[in-house]
């Protein structure tokens, strides 16, 4: 791995398990065994390397995605793919960061805003439409509305008013959210092969 490959790495999980403000220059330098020489020879302070630690995240989960796309049979399995990657990414994220991100990284934060809408509304609204097409999902869904409605149904879940990170397990939040969101869409073919697909899961 290059250099500046391993600095983006390494930044990206300090930054998303401890916040961006909770991690300085020479945490990254002290994990990854860096000096700050070398980390300024790539990155010009530390909201630079955050910057591009957003963007390397969100382009390897976007292929990722896109590799469970491709490998699913039908839009139900796709969800359910898609909500499994995410929930495995909600390990190595804290509702600390979108906190960061909100308050003290407003341009960082329009970024993640503008990966939604390119990658994630997008995608969401093919899957929608390809389970129209199977008799999966409900004709009368619309994509637009309901990809958005999905998408800030997983956000409300970082949401430490709504739900302080030392009451609730926020991986626990965003199961319940999805299950109630899939349910809320699907045709009674689509819920029987949803719930024989967790069950299968779950056994």
């Amino acid at each position: 791995m290059e250099i500046k490959d391993n600095i983006t790495v390494i930044s990206d999980r300090l930054f998303r398990k401890f916040g961006i403000r909770g991690v300085t220059v020479d945490d990254i330098c002290s994990e990854g065994g860096i000096s700050k020489k070398t980390i300024y020879m790539y990155f010009k302070d530390k909201h630079s390397i955050a910057k591009n630690s957003i963007d390397y995240y969100n382009t390897n989960l976007y292929n990722q995605i896109k590799i469970v796309i491709n490998n699913s049979s039908n839009s139900i399995g796709a969800l359910i793919g898609i909500s499994k990657k995410f929930r495995e990414t909600l390990y190595d994220t804290t509702p600390l960061f979108i906190h960061d991100l909100k308050k003290y990284h407003p341009d960082l934060y329009k970024m993640t805003q503008d990966y939604k809408e390119k990658l994630f509304y997008k995608t969401l609204q093919n899957i929608i439409n390809t389970g129209k097409e199977e008799g999966l999902i409900r004709d009368n869904i619309n994509e637009e509305i309901t990809s958005k409605l999905r998408v800030e149904m997983i956000e409300s879940g970082f949401n430490q008013d709504v739900f302080p990170l030392k009451k609730f397990d926020f991986r626990e939040i965003q199961n319940i959210s999805f299950d109630l969101f899939i349910r809320g869409i699907v045709t009674n073919s689509g819920l029987s092969m949803y719930e024989d697909i967790i069950k299968n899961i779950h056994d």
